[in-house]
C-alpha cells in the first residue's frame, strides 16, 4: 500500500521527466540530422579526393598511351629520325596531341639530341623555346634511353661501342614545374622493328610532350568533379578547401589541385531546416497538451488505483490481508530486522478442509474460514498481521525477539485456536491445522526467501505428522534440494535408458522349482552410486514420473521374460497409473509390442489403492483380467485387510508382506497373521505368496501353513536377466517332464 502511495507522489515528477525526455529526443533528432549531413559531406569529399587522384593517374596514362602509339609507328621512326620531315611530324604528332589531348608543347630530338621538331600551342616554333626546358627534359630522356636498353636487353656493344636498337620503346612520365607552372612531362624513345632489322646501330631518338595542368587537364578535371573553382595552388595546403597534392620533384615547390567541397548534406539540411523547425514546434505543442492530459488522467487513476489497491490487498471473505499485502509488508520489514528485533513468518494449513466443503457445503466452509481468520488475528496481536493466502492456507507475520521459544509459542497458540470448536452451518465443528515457520533474519534476509523457507518447514511438518509444527532448519532445505536433484536425474535416466531391471525368482512352496519372477527396477547413478528404490520410488510417485517409470519397467520386463516360457512375470503398478485413463489399453499396447502372453503377467497393486478404488479403477482391473492378466495384492496385511473387499474386488493372489514373515519367531502375532492370511486366501481360491523368506525356519513354517509360493533371499536375491537365463536352462529338462503349470493356484 505504501509503495502505491509513493508511486502517486512521484506522478508529477514523472510528467516532468517525460517532458524532458521529449525535449532530449527532439534535440537528439536534430543532432542526428546534423550528424548525418556531416557524414554525407565527409563521404562526398572522400569520393571527390579519390576521383581527383584517379584523374591525375588517368592524365598520366593517357599521355603515355599517346606517345607509345606514335613511337611504335615505323613511318614515324623514318620521318623523325631519318628524313626529318617536320611537316609530317607536325601533322601527326604536334597538332594531333594538341587537338585531341590538350598537350601544350611537343618536341622531337634525334639520336644525338639535336632538335628536329618543336611546337607550342599547336604551332611550330623555334629552337629557343626548347632551350628553356632542356635541363628538365634531360633526366627523363636519359632514363627513357636507359630503360629502353635495360628492359629489352640492349646496351653498348662490346665490339662497336654503339647502341643496339631495341624492339620496343620506353616511356618516362612525371610531373615537373616548367616556366614555374606544374606540368605533366612525357618522354618516349622512337624505334621500330623495321629500324631494328636495318642494321643501324645508334641510340634512339626521343619525342617530348608537355601538358600544363592549369590548362586543358584542369578544365577536364573540373567537369569530372563538378567543381567550378578548381585551381592549381602553390605552396602550403589550402586550409579551407579540398586539395590533392601534385607529385612534383622533391626539390620543387609543392603544388595542389584545390577546390571548394560541395557539401550536399549540409545543403540538404539547410533546405529542410524550416520544415524541421515547424515539426519541432508542432511536437512541442502536442507534448504540452499530452502531458497536461496525462496529469489530469494520472490524478483520476491515482484515486481509482488507491481504491483498487485497497481491495487487491484484502481477502474478500475474511477481510484479512492477502499474499500480495504480506509480501509488500515483509519486503519493508525484513530489512529493518536485527539481533533483538526479528520477524516470524508462520504458515498454517487447515487439515482435511476439503472434507468440510464436500460434506457440509461451501457456505459452511466459508463460515469456518471466517472464524479461523478472526482467531488468528487475535493470535497475531496488534503488532502482527494475519493473512489468508486463499483456499485453506493462512499466515501470521509477527515481530519477535531473540528467543526462538517465542516462535514456538505462537505456533502452539495458532494450532490451539483452530482446535477450539467452531459453530458453523448450525453445528459445532472441530478442525485441525499444521504449521511451519521461519524467522528473519536468521533463516532469510529477503521476503521471497523467507516465504519459501516457511513453506519448506510447513511441508516438513505435513510429511511427518499433521496437527504439529516445525521451525525451519537448513537440513529440511537440503533434503528438498536432494529430492529435486534426484527427480531431475531420474527423469534424465529414464530418457537415457540408465535404469536397469532385475528379477527375483518366485519358487513353488517346496523351494525347488522356479515358477515365476518379479521385476524390480534398479538405478546405478553415475555419481551417487546405487540409489535405493525406497529413495527414488517415492520421489517418482510425488513428481508423476512413476507412470512413465512403471511403463518402462513393464516393457523391459516383458522383453526379457518373453524368453522364459513357463514362468509368470510379476510387475508392480503404482496407484498413480490408475489416476490416468486407459490403463488397460496402455498395458495391452506394451504386451502387443513385446509379444508377451498376458496370461503370464501378474500386476501387483497395493491394499490402499484397492480400498479407494473408484468405479473407473475397478473397470480397468476387470478389463485387465478379461485379457488374461492376473491381479496380485502386494504387501497384504499392512493396510486395511478386509474379507469384504477381497470378495468384492477382482484379485487373484495375496502376497504376505515380508515384515510378518521376517518376524516369525520374534513377535507372538506374526505366526498367527501369516497362518490366518494363508487360510483366508486358500478359502477364497486365491494363490498366496510369502515374501521375504530368509531362513529355513521361515520356509518350513510358511510351507506348513499352506503358502503356494515363496520368495526371498533364502532362494535367490534379485539377479540380472542373464542369471535367469541360466536358471531356466538348468530347469528345462525337469519342466519338460511336468504337466503345464497353472498360475492361479499351486
Amino acid at each position: 500500500m505504501r509503495s502505491v502511495v509513493r508511486r502517486h507522489r512521484l506522478g508529477d515528477q514523472m510528467i516532468v521527466v517525460v517532458g524532458m525526455l521529449v525535449a532530449v529526443s527532439v534535440a537528439a533528432l536534430l543532432g542526428f540530422a546534423v550528424l548525418v549531413a556531416n557524414r554525407v559531406d565527409e563521404d562526398v569529399s572522400l569520393r571527390e579526393l579519390a576521383l581527383a587522384r584517379g584523374e591525375l593517374l588517368e592524365i598520366s596514362g593517357k599521355m603515355k598511351s599517346d606517345l607509345s602509339i606514335f613511337s611504335r609507328w615505323d613511318e614515324a621512326v623514318e620521318r623523325a629520325t631519318q628524313s626529318h620531315d617536320v611537316g609530317w611530324i607536325h601533322e601527326h604528332l604536334g597538332q594531333r596531341l594538341f587537338r585531341s589531348s590538350g598537350h601544350d608543347q611537343t618536341y622531337v630530338l634525334d639520336h644525338d639530341d639535336r632538335l628536329v621538331y618543336a611546337a607550342k600551342d599547336g604551332a611550330i616554333v623555334g629552337a629557343n623555346v626548347y632551350r628553356a626546358l632542356a635541363h628538365v627534359v634531360a633526366p627523363f630522356a636519359t632514363a627513357a634511353r636507359h630503360a629502353h636498353a635495360v628492359d629489352f636487353g640492349y646496351g653498348w656493344s662490346a665490339t662497336t661501342s654503339a647502341y643496339e636498337l631495341p624492339h620496343d620503346n620506353a616511356v618516362e612520365i612525371g610531373f615537373r614545374r616548367i616556366d614555374g607552372r606544374p606540368a605533366l612531362l612525357g618522354v618516349v624513345t622512337i624505334a621500330s622493328r623495321v629500324a631494328a632489322t636495318s642494321g643501324l646501330k645508334r641510340p634512339p631518338a626521343i619525342a617530348v610532350s608537355v601538358a600544363f595542368l592549369d590548362g586543358a587537364p584542369l578544365t577536364k578535371l573540373a567537369l569530372e568533379l563538378g567543381a567550378e573553382d578548381l585551381a592549381v595552388h602553390s605552396g602550403s595546403r589550402p586550409a579551407d578547401r579540398l586539395a590533392v597534392k601534385i607529385p612534383l620533384g622533391s626539390d620543387e615547390e609543392a603544388a595542389w589541385l584545390a577546390w571548394s567541397p560541395r557539401a550536399p548534406g549540409s545543403a540538404m539540411l539547410l533546405r529542410l531546416m524550416p520544415a524541421l523547425i515547424i515539426l519541432v514546434a508542432l511536437l512541442a505543442i502536442v507534448t504540452i497538451l499530452g502531458l497536461s492530459y496525462l496529469r489530469r488522467t494520472t490524478e483520476r487513476l491515482g484515486h481509482s488505483e488507491k481504491r483498487a489497491t485497497e481491495l487487491a490487498y484484502r481477502d474478500r471473505l475474511t477481510g484479512l490481508a492477502n499474499r500480495l499485502q504480506l509480501l509488500d509488508t515483509l519486503s519493508e520489514k525484513v530489512g529493518d530486522t536485527g539481533p533483538d528485533e526479528k520477524i516470524a513468518l508462520v504458515l498454517i494449513d487447515i487439515d482435511d478442509f476439503k472434507d468440510i466443503n464436500d460434506t457440509l457445503g461451501h457456505p459452511t466452509g466459508d463460515e469456518v474460514l471466517f472464524a479461523i481468520g478472526e482467531r488468528l488475528t487475535a493470535v497475531a496481536g496488534p503488532a502482527g498481521m494475519a493473512v489468508r493466502f486463499g483456499g485453506d492456507e493462512f499466515a501470521l507475520m509477527v515481530p519477535v525477539g531473540a528467543d526462538r521459544e517465542e516462535v514456538f509459542t505462537i505456533c502452539r497458540h495458532a494450532i490451539e485456536a483452530m482446535r477450539n470448536p467452531i459453530m458453523a452451518g448450525g453445528q459445532l465443528l472441530s478442525v485441525n491445522g499444521t504449521v511451519g515457520a521461519a524467522i528473519a533474519p536468521d533463516d532469510a534476509s529477503e521476503a521471497e526467501q523467507l516465504m519459501r523457507r516457511a513453506e519448506i518447514a510447513l511441508y516438513r511438518a505435513k510429511s511427518e505428522s499433521r496437527g504439529g509444527f516445525r521451525l525451519f532448519d537448513p537440513s529440511y532445505e537440503e533434503v528438498l534440494q536432494k529430492r529435486s536433484a534426484i527427480e531431475r536425474d531420474l527423469s534424465r535416466a529414464l530418457a537415457n535408458e540408465e535404469l536397469a531391471v532385475k528379477f527375483q525368482p518366485l519358487f513353488a512352496a517346496d523351494g525347488e522349482r522356479m515358477v515365476g519372477v518379479e521385476a524390480l527396477v534398479r538405478w546405478n547413478h553415475p555419481e551417487r552410486g546405487v540409489v535405493p528404490p525406497s529413495e527414488f520410488i517415492p520421489i517418482a510417485e510425488q513428481s508423476g514420473l512413476v507412470v512413465k517409470l512403471d511403463e518402462w519397467v513393464l516393457r523391459r520386463a516383458c522383453e526379457h521374460a518373453a524368453q522364459w516360457p513357463g514362468l509368470s512375470l510379476a510387475v508392480n503398478l503404482s496407484p498413480s497409473n490408475f489416476r490416468q485413463p486407459h490403463v488397460a489399453e496402455r498395458l495391452s499396447r506394451v504386451l502387443a509390442d513385446t509379444g508377451f502372453d498376458p496370461r503370464r503377467l501378474e500386476i501387483e497393486i497395493t491394499e490402499s489403492m484397492l480400498l479407494g478404488a473408484t468405479g473407473e479403477v475397478l473397470g480397468e482391473l476387470s478389463e485387465l483380467r478379461h485379457i488374461g492378466v492376473r491381479i496380485a495384492l502386494d504387501d497384504f496385511g499392512t493396510g486395511y485387510s478386509s474379507l469384504g473387499y477381497l470378495r468384492r474386488f477382482p484379485v487373484d493372489k495375496l502376497k504376505i508382506d515380508k515384515s510378518f514373515v521376517q518376524n516369525l519367531g520374534i513377535t507372538e502375532d506374526a505366526a498367527a497373521i501369516v497362518e490366518c492370511v494363508t487360510r483366508l486366501g486358500r478359502a477364497l481360491g486365491l494363490a498366496v505368496t510369502a515374501e521375504g523368506v530368509e531362513s529355513s525356519e521361515q520356509h518350513r513354517f510358511v510351507r506348513s501353513v499352506g503358502c503356494h509360493q515363496v520368495q526371498g533371499y533364502l532362494f535367490s536375491p534379485p539377479v540380472e536377466p542373464e542369471r535367469i537365463d541360466e536358471m531356466v536352462g538348468a530347469m528345462e529338462p525337469a519342466l519338460a517332464r511336468l504337466p503345464k503349470v497353472r498360475f492361479a493356484t499351486a
